[in-house]
């Protein structure tokens, strides 16, 4: 994918404007044209988990800076750090997390490098040859197995807790039910943690 002329201007006036540079509405078209460009390189999938977006709107799926943005403004709009991924992977696991990073003050330098990283790159890695990824559906039911085939793919399966997902495929392919006291994924860690301890205080109070 190539930027137009006129592209590169908008990105680098809203650069000069400063503030919430990525929400500037002035970028709406060209994160669009990204987004379809990552879709396509991703075979319309999540770039961490494999999720098929085939039949999901456009609004669910998040552009997905793998150097967070937040920290690494200048690879904002850079191609090899750009891909798609589902909420899952991108508000509720990674978000601003640099865990995954070799050596966080010395990534910059060489962030091209698939060695700077732990887990599976979108772009620097093929997902493939570090996690073998089987799906098979019959019906309405779906079964999911991810199988490391390297470090860096079972420090991604581990990061994004992949275990979670094949196990939530087999137990709704068997019919099982989730814990009615399960909290969904979608809500932020930190706010399922203060949840679950405000639940175990009230459960420990006396009627």
């Amino acid at each position: 994918m190539v930027l137009s002329s006129e592209e590169i201007h908008l990105i680098e006036a809203a650069v000069k404007r400063g503030g919430d540079i990525w929400n500037d509405e002035t970028l709406l078209d060209i994160k669009r044209k990204i987004k379809l460009y990552c879709l396509g390189l991703t075979t319309d999938q999540c770039c961490y988990c494999r999720t098929d977006f085939t039949a999901e709107f456009m609004m669910v799926i998040d552009i997905e800076h793998v150097l967070p943005k937040s920290i690494f403004g200048a690879f904002m709009f850079e191609l090899f750090n750009l891909s798609v991924s589902c909420k899952r992977c991108n508000m509720n696991i990674k978000r601003e997390r640099t865990d995954f990073l070799l050596d966080v003050n010395q990534v910059h330098l060489q962030p091209q490098n698939a060695g700077q990283y732990f887990f599976s790159h979108p772009n620097l890695d093929n997902y493939f040859d570090n996690i073998e990824y089987f799906f098979t559906a019959r019906n309405d039911k779906k079964i999911i197995k991810y199988t490391p085939l390297t470090d860096k793919g079972r420090f991604t399966y581990d990061f994004f807790k992949l275990n979670q997902k094949e196990v939530e495929t087999l137990n709704e392919a068997q019919g099982v039910k989730p814990a009615e006291n399960e909290l969904s994924e979608n809500i932020p860690q930190d706010l399922v943690n203060d949840t679950k301890q405000l639940l175990n205080q009230l459960k420990s109070q006396p009627l």
